[in-house]
C-alpha cells in the first residue's frame, strides 16, 4: 500500500488549518498603545519639526487619555507646535486657554510668556505688552518678574520707546543684572539722544533750490536727478516764453510745478527715511550687543527656559 499519498494530504491539510487558525488568531489581536507611548511618539514628531502631525497625535493622546495628569503639557506642545508653524494666532489661542485653565502655576507662567510672543508675531505689540503686564500682576517669583520686565523692555525698543524701556529695565533686581546684560543696555540705551536725525523742515525748505534737500539727507544721486530735470524744466518753460509759445510754455510750466512740488515732497520723505534707518541701525546694535535670547526648549519633564548668550 503507498502511504505517501494520505501523508501528503494530511501534511497538506495540517498546514491549512494551521494557516487558517493564525489568521483568526491574528485577526482578533488587537494593537494596545498606552499614554506613554502615545505621548513619547506625539514628542517625537514635535522634536522632528513635522509640527502637524504633533499636533494631530498630541490630540489623539488627549482624546483616549482624559484622565492623564500630562494634558496641559500636550495642550501646551500643541500651542509651540502652531507658534513654530508661524500659526501665530492658533498658537495664541491655545495658549489664553491654557492661562485660564491650567492647574499648574509653572505652565500658566510659560503660557504667558507664550501668549505675549504670540500676539507680538502677528503684529500686536500692545496687546504682547499687556499680556507681560497681565502676568505681572499674577506672580511674585522675583525671577518671572524678571524675566517679563525684560521681555517687556523689548517690545518698547521695538516701539522706539527708548525711555520706557529704560525705565522697565531699572526694575529688574541686582541679582539678575549680569543675567540679562543691564548694565550694558542701559549704558546704550542713554545713547538713544545721540542718533543722527534730519530736519523734516530744513530738507523742505532747502528744497526751493531743487536737489538741495536730497543732499541734505546725503541722497546725491536723487539730489542731481532732482536738479537737472527741474532745471530743464524750468529753461524750457523759459523759452517758450521768450519766443511767444504761450500755451507751450503754460503746460511745460504746469509740468515743471508738479516736479517741483515733487521735489519738495521727496526731500521731506527722505528725511523721513533718513530718520527710519537711523533708529533702525541704532535698535538693530542694542540687539546684536545685548539681546539674551530666551526660549522654552523641551526636556524628558517638561519644558525649560534656555538662555543664549554671546560672549
Amino acid at each position: 500500500m503507498d502511504f505517501k499519498k494520505p501523508f501528503r494530504v494530511f501534511v497538506l491539510l495540517s498546514v491549512t488549518w494551521l494557516l487558517i487558525f493564525l489568521s483568526a488568531v491574528s485577526g482578533n489581536a488587537e494593537m494596545v498603545i498606552d499614554a506613554d507611548r502615545q505621548y513619547d511618539y506625539a514628542h517625537s514628531r514635535f522634536m522632528a519639526g513635522s509640527y502637524d502631525e504633533a499636533i494631530i497625535e498630541f490630540n489623539r493622546f488627549i482624546y483616549f487619555f482624559p484622565e492623564d495628569p500630562r494634558i496641559d503639557p500636550a495642550n501646551f506642545q500643541i500651542g509651540m507646535a502652531h507658534f513654530n508653524a508661524g500659526r501665530n494666532s492658533d498658537a495664541a489661542g491655545v495658549f489664553s486657554h491654557l492661562i485660564e485653565d491650567s492647574s499648574s502655576e509653572e505652565l500658566m507662567t510659560d503660557a504667558y510668556f507664550m501668549l505675549s510672543r504670540s500676539h507680538a508675531g502677528f503684529g500686536n505689540l500692545d496687546q504682547a505688552m499687556l499680556d507681560l503686564r497681565n502676568l505681572m500682576t499674577v506672580t511674585s517669583d522675583p525671577d518671572v518678574l524678571d524675566r517679563a520686565r525684560y521681555e517687556l523692555a523689548w517690545l518698547l525698543i521695538d516701539q522706539g520707546r527708548w525711555s520706557e524701556a529704560d525705565q522697565v529695565i531699572s526694575g529688574i533686581t541686582t541679582g539678575n543684572f549680569d543675567q540679562f546684560h543691564v548694565a550694558g543696555l542701559q549704558q546704550d540705551l542713554a545713547k538713544f539722544d545721540q542718533i543722527p536725525r534730519k530736519s523734516t523742515t530744513t530738507a523742505g525748505f532747502l528744497s526751493i533750490l531743487p536737489g538741495a534737500g536730497q543732499a541734505y539727507c546725503g541722497r546725491y544721486q536723487d539730489a542731481l536727478t532732482a536738479f537737472l530735470v527741474n532745471a530743464g524744466l524750468i529753461c524750457a518753460a523759459w523759452e517758450a516764453f521768450d519766443n511767444e509759445l504761450y500755451a507751450l510754455g503754460a503746460v511745460i510750466g504746469f509740468v515743471e510745478f508738479g516736479f517741483y512740488a515733487g521735489n519738495i515732497y521727496g526731500a521731506v520723505s527722505g528725511a523721513h527715511k533718513y530718520n527710519r534707518d537711523r533708529i533702525s541701525e541704532f535698535r538693530d546694535g542694542l540687539i546684536q550687543k545685548n539681546r539674551v535670547q530666551l526660549s522654552l526648549g523641551p526636556i524628558k519633564e517638561g519644558w525649560a527656559v534656555c538662555l543664549k548668550m554671546d560672549f
